[in-house]
């Protein structure tokens, strides 16, 4: 047998890899069980359980992440949300500029001084 690293689905080689960083890794397959169920890697958990002969040829050679799954699958894609209310704000009348303001016999800065204080006062 030639030492090939171990292949194993996807989700369940990132939880192998994750818990790799976490723990040291034992012979005992038990303890691993239960460490992987206590972080939450249930994928890892369970794959170890069911292939305990390839977890330890994988624990001296290797893993990797299989090939042959498909790729974007359709649960995999999450639910389109609905779009969030458009809030509006309103606004204003726009005011006029200071060209439309000034007409050409106003009489300049004092003609603009009375029309403000004759507006407001």
């Amino acid at each position: 047998m030639s030492r090939e690293k171990i292949k194993v689905p996807g989700k369940v080689y990132e939880e192998l890899i994750a818990l790799q960083r976490e723990i040291h890794f034992t012979q005992d397959h038990q303890d691993t069980i239960k460490k992987a169920q206590d972080r939450g890697y249930m994928n890892a958990a369970n794959w170890i359980r069911q292939n305990e002969n390839a977890y330890k040829i994988g624990f001296a050679w290797g893993f990797e992440p299989s090939d042959d799954e498909p790729k974007g699958m359709l649960r995999d894609i999450p639910e389109r949300e609905t779009p969030s209310p458009k809030r509006t704000i309103s606004r204003p009348t726009p005011l006029q500029s200071k060209k439309s303001q000034k007409s050409p016999g106003s009489g300049g800065i004092l003609a603009v001084i009375r029309n403000w204080l004759g507006k407001y006062f």
